[in-house]
């Protein structure tokens, strides 16, 4: 690694970690305290048990932190470097703008991948944690015994190809089971079991049933045939099954991937599952685009200051998330297609970075 790497490497590691924690605190003073002081007063939640879901919800607000905190902290310092004509000298010496952010351009990708693993694998299960020490105070765990499940499943014509009415669940026990299967609309078979136990992947095993089929063709003809024991493929898990579904911000994408092919199965709109997938990449990878914004604006000819480079963070993230609003809005009524809503902030903030980096490059 070359000097003027590690240089600016060393630049960027005070303004990013005093902008993490400072972005945190705002954060979390105007949403997160409010609704815990709110809710501990409510639910009589104990002081000890408020310092715990504080502590949950941090990995939550650093998660949102980052980005700002980026874009922060390269504007401080690509402005501070110009105005002390370290820029100037550096480029008298050979040294083009696009080098000056090769440093900027890894910090970008590791701050990146950072947010993203928290939004993976740290805030899904500290947000399961938070939600299950709630319930302890509300009184709303959820029953061991789920009653009256129905699940509709849909063909590609959006016409019901089979409903599945539930009695009890218990676990991986069902009881009381119906099961009324449709081909091209008109009814195929009524399966009724009083037992059902899960066997694997989707397959459940259906105990004292009864089948009967009908043929479209002869609606008269019905075949009904009584067992003791039936192998029937559901292509559902005692998962699936269960109620209420987890929120999304306690979902990693692959949880979230799966509830998408369970929404799909039973004929429900995943397009809110589907934002929310590539949401969590294109937000946690907005510390890359923040970073070479942030050096863009810092390179441009102006007075520089902490005060001024948090008043222009502030600024391009009300503009980021009303971008990110618009393509929301556009993703979740299918006027574009999801991953491009996802992606929009991003790819026009990227556009104007390079807009501002050029311009710099050509003086």
């Amino acid at each position: 690694m070359k000097i003027l790497d590690k240089y600016i490497f060393k630049e960027l590691l005070l303004p990013l970690i005093s902008g993490i924690l400072a972005f945190s605190f705002i954060l979390a003073g105007s949403s997160i305290l409010p609704q815990l002081v709110s809710e501990s007063i409510k639910y009589n939640i104990p002081l000890s048990d408020v310092i715990i879901l504080i502590l949950l919800r941090l990995p939550w607000i650093f998660s949102l932190a980052m980005p700002m905190a980026t874009l922060f902290a390269t504007i401080t310092v690509f402005g501070r470097l110009g105005n002390d004509l370290e820029i100037i000298a550096l480029r008298a010496n050979g040294i083009s703008t696009i080098r000056l952010l090769i440093p900027t351009i890894i910090i970008g990708i590791g701050v990146s991948l950072m947010a993203f693993s928290f939004t993976e694998y740290i805030v899904p299960r500290a947000a399961g944690t938070a939600e299950t020490i709630y319930r302890t105070y509300k009184n709303q765990k959820k029953p061991i015994i789920t009653k009256n499940i129905n699940i509709t499943e849909y063909d590609k014509q959006n016409n019901p190809k089979r409903i599945l009415y539930i009695g009890e669940m218990d676990k991986s026990e069902l009881e009381n089971i119906t099961i009324t299967e449709f081909e091209q609309g008109s009814l195929a078979r009524l399966i009724r079991a009083k037992k059902g136990l899960w066997v694997n992947s989707g397959t459940w095993e259906f105990e004292n049933g009864i089948m009967h089929s009908f043929m479209p063709n002869e609606p008269a003809k019905i075949t009904v045939i009584e067992f003791q024991k039936e192998i029937i493929n559901l292509k559902l898990t005692p998962k699936n099954l269960e109620m209420p579904e987890k929120d999304i911000d306690q979902m990693n994408r692959k949880q979230i991937l799966e509830q998408i092919e369970f929404k799909k199965k039973t004929g429900e709109d995943p397009i809110r599952y589907i934002m929310n997938y590539h949401l969590k990449l294109s937000i946690a990878f907005s510390c890359l685009i923040y970073s070479i914004l942030g050096a863009s604006m810092g390179l441009q000819p102006h007075r520089s200051s902490s005060a001024l480079g948090l008043g222009l963070s502030i600024v391009v993230i009300l503009v980021y998330i009303v971008l990110m609003s618009i393509g929301m809005g556009m993703g979740l009524s299918k006027v574009i297609p999801p991953i491009f809503a996802a992606w929009l902030p991003n790819i026009i903030v990227g556009i104007f970075s390079l807009f501002l980096l050029q311009k710099r490059a050509s003086q």
